[in-house]
């Protein structure tokens, strides 16, 4: 199979792909039928070196969409056997918990509304409650969806059905036909490039500038110029978190884990050993919205 190099002209926004795009190295980016939904996702797409089969849509094998019960995005090589690691997406299934849900309305200029995920009726409809945004979810709006659960988002296009004011705010939509699911990374961990203060329990005075350079819930690595603290000291770390288009000022009771030398510098494997859940909200929707890119949006 001969690759080529996608044009932006042929990832037209809010048009379902006639093909699937490759790294250069043949890995399944995206499925065919893959709708991308702003010009800065393409931009995403086309920096990633994005490259479609050479023959045309209508004469390539295997054009057809992928079944309801396939996979829609894989990290396997096409032409390879399926891998153990590729997880299947079937017809309606989610998972029977998810840790968080973002809404974006199709066709219509609003940021992502952030909703949170009350239960279903099976086969029928998702139950959602929204914070902001409720009178927009109007019965018939189409949505793009993103659940976050775990390791995996969860991604698939819906419709508004129904939406209740009493005896509390609940937005009904449509139970998915077809959902892709992809790991976010093979750790539960978020790279990023924060800047943090680092405020040592025995000199409380002074502060040490550091750098995040990846987050999870649990708790971050640090690149520090110089070893500051030793493993098992607790200490403080001040962050600035983006989280629903803010930035939120958080310091966290941190325990360190582990040291190494990293090109030069000192990475500190570190612990959240004490969070509030206000906290602990607020960490869960900016993983979320670094995992799913929609922060960039």
């Amino acid at each position: 199979m001969s690759l080529v190099k996608v044009t932006a002209q042929e990832l037209k926004i809010g048009t379902p792909l006639p093909f699937a795009v490759y790294s250069a190295n043949g890995k399944l980016l995206l499925t065919q039928g893959y709708c991308v939904r702003s010009e800065s996702q393409r931009d995403k797409i086309l920096a990633a070196g994005g490259f479609r089969d050479e023959a045309p849509p209508a004469t390539r094998p295997h054009a057809d969409a992928p079944a309801p019960g396939e996979v829609l995005i894989s990290t396997a090589k096409h032409d390879a056997p399926p891998s153990e690691n590729v997880m299947p997406a079937s017809m309606g299934v989610l998972p029977k918990f998810i840790d968080a849900m973002q809404l974006s309305l199709v066709g219509r200029q609003h940021g992502p509304l952030q909703t949170d995920y009350v239960g279903s009726i099976a086969g029928q409809a998702l139950l959602l409650t929204a914070s902001h945004g409720h009178e927009l979810l109007e019965p018939g709006v189409e949505v793009d969806c993103k659940a976050l659960r775990g390791r995996k988002v969860h991604m698939f296009r819906s419709k508004v059905i129904g939406r209740s004011e009493t005896p509390v705010q609940l937005v009904y939509i449509a139970q998915p036909e077809i959902v892709q699911t992809h790991m976010v990374r093979k750790h539960v961990r978020v790279s990023t490039e924060l800047a943090g203060r680092l405020i040592r329990n025995d000199c409380i005075a002074a502060g040490f500038d550091v750098t995040v350079v990846n987050v999870s819930l649990g708790g971050v690595a640090l690149s520090t110029p110089d070893s500051i603290v030793n493993v098992g000291e607790h200490f403080k770390l001040a962050l600035r978190l983006r989280a629903d288009g803010k930035m939120h000022a958080v310091v966290m009771n941190c325990i360190a884990r582990s040291l190494r030398h990293v090109d030069g510098a000192v990475q500190v494997g570190v612990e959240f050993s004490n969070r509030s859940a206000d906290v602990t909200a607020l960490l869960r929707a900016h993983l979320f919205e670094m995992a799913t890119g929609s922060a960039g949006d």
